[in-house]
């Protein structure tokens, strides 16, 4: 397994998958980095995301859709990505499509996360779903997916996305929710799946393993660190996943920038006692003049800059 290129704030970022890239896509967001985060939704299986990437890879083509009531959806999209009209949507789709064609060219890391290796087929067209969007079961096929069919999918994938941006670095994470509604036993062959596909895939020279999965459930181990569901990570368990994530995929310079912006927000967060008086007013001043700065020094920072 080769190491990843370090992140800096001078390219733009994808993240694709389940709630690690979220949560993640989010922190980087909220530190500067220019972030397209699960644009078509939040995706838990790779032969869902895989078809997404195909798809964004080619010229734009209409994406399968579904009606529910007066929502229009996609079976290759999340519930999240919605529509009032079938047009509207189409419309929406192709934007989609622009956006993850442009970032997969111009980014300098895919992170991708894989949440399963259950995955739900539908009977009309025997293809693969990424939301069944609340459709009866019966239209459904529900299968474990096959190890060599996953890597043959993902090989080409990896190939592909190479040629296409010969710059482009995979992060590879096994998200470390359990899928409990599948059943432990089920849950855990399902993750093996997915560490065994990831083990393969990471032999290409692009390709790269973040353990956020063995971190969450092998070394904070306490159910301290979940919600109260006992299956989603809380915010001190994503807090050392981000801790850990920058401590291994930053360069020097970025975490250096990062620490600046934390001291910076955290002054901005004091509260000035009477914020009318003189005094008050010059430490607004001078937290204003020390922002500007900030964002004068690192024009590469994606923020808010002051007025």
């Amino acid at each position: 397994m080769s190491a990843a290129p370090l992140f800096d704030h001078h390219q733009p970022k994808l993240l694709i998958g389940s709630c690690f890239s979220d949560e993640i896509g989010s922190l980087l967001q909220q530190n500067g980095f220019d972030c397209l985060v699960n644009p078509g939704g939040t995706l838990f299986h790779p032969l869902a995301i895989a078809r997404l990437l195909n798809w964004a890879l080619e010229e734009p083509t209409p994406l399968r859709s579904f009606q529910r009531q007066d929502v229009f959806l996609s079976w290759d999209l999340s519930g999240t990505f919605y529509a009032l009209s079938e047009a509207a949507l189409a419309t929406k789709i192709a934007d989609l499509h622009a956006s993850l064609q442009f970032y997969l060219k111009q980014s300098s890391h895919l992170v991708l996360t894989f949440g399963t290796a259950w995955v739900y087929y539908l009977n009309a067209d025997q293809q693969v779903v990424a939301n069944c969007h609340k459709a009866p079961s019966n239209s459904f096929t529900k299968v474990l997916s096959d190890l060599s069919q996953l890597q043959d999918e993902w090989t080409l994938l990896v190939q592909r996305l190479a040629q296409f941006n010969p710059e482009l670095a995979l992060v590879f994470t096994v998200s470390p929710v359990r899928h409990s509604k599948d059943g432990l036993l089920e849950n855990n062959r399902s993750k093996a799946r997915l560490h065994l596909l990831l083990e393969a895939l990471c032999a290409h020279p692009n390709c790269t393993y973040f353990a956020a999965y063995e971190l969450v459930l092998d070394e904070l181990r306490d159910y301290t660190f979940f919600k109260a569901d006992g299956v989603h990570p809380n915010q001190k368990a994503i807090a050392a996943v981000w801790q850990l994530f920058a401590q291994q995929m930053f360069d020097p310079a970025t975490k250096a920038l990062i620490e600046e912006w934390e001291a910076l927000q955290k002054s901005k967060a004091h509260r000035i006692l009477y914020p009318e008086s003189r005094e008050g007013q010059l430490l607004k001043r001078n937290l204003l003049e020390k922002e500007r700065a900030f964002f004068s020094k690192y024009p590469q920072f994606k923020g808010s800059t002051p007025a």
